[in-house]
């Protein structure tokens, strides 16, 4: 039987992406629940679908991080502790809903990178089949976002 190749950089850099996730993921969930306007029937959907897909790709980092030997971080000391995406915190306006979505795929895509870098470095080419469509997706997801916003 043929082990997984683990690489501490390749697990430390998921741990990152999975805290980013989370926060992200509660940005939506409060996104969702708050915006207001008329664009409010469109947004609370999408951004439901949004905060979904999030919840599907956490539950995704944190499994290949098991597969790899390492330990999901989650708790709430280590999201405090180590989030780069900041928490959303009483935005009411929806177009800058979509500019904080927009700011936190840039720092997912930045993680991407840096996982999948370490993946390549570590010839781990699980990591790099799992994850070379997120940037691929969150690039989509942008485009999108971006064309609301004109």
């Amino acid at each position: 039987m043929e082990t997984i190749n683990t690489s501490p950089a390749v697990i430390n850099n998921l741990n990152q992406l999975l805290i980013d996730y989370q926060v992200h993921y509660q940005n939506l969930r409060l996104f969702h629940w708050n915006v207001k306007g008329p664009f409010f029937f469109m947004l609370h959907e999408k951004f439901e679908e949004l905060y979904l897909e999030a919840a599907e790709r956490i539950d995704e980092v944190a499994e290949r991080i098991l597969a790899l030997d390492g330990t999901p971080k989650g708790s709430l000391a280590s999201i405090t502790e180590r989030a780069t995406i900041s928490s959303s915190e009483d935005i009411a306006d929806a177009n800058d809903m979509v500019k904080a979505i927009l700011e936190a795929n840039s720092i997912l895509v930045k993680n991407l990178t840096a996982v999948l870098s370490s993946a390549a470095e570590a010839d781990d080419e699980g990591t790099l089949d799992i994850f070379t469509g997120y940037i691929r997706e969150i690039e989509k997801q942008n485009w999108m976002l971006k064309a609301f916003l004109k």
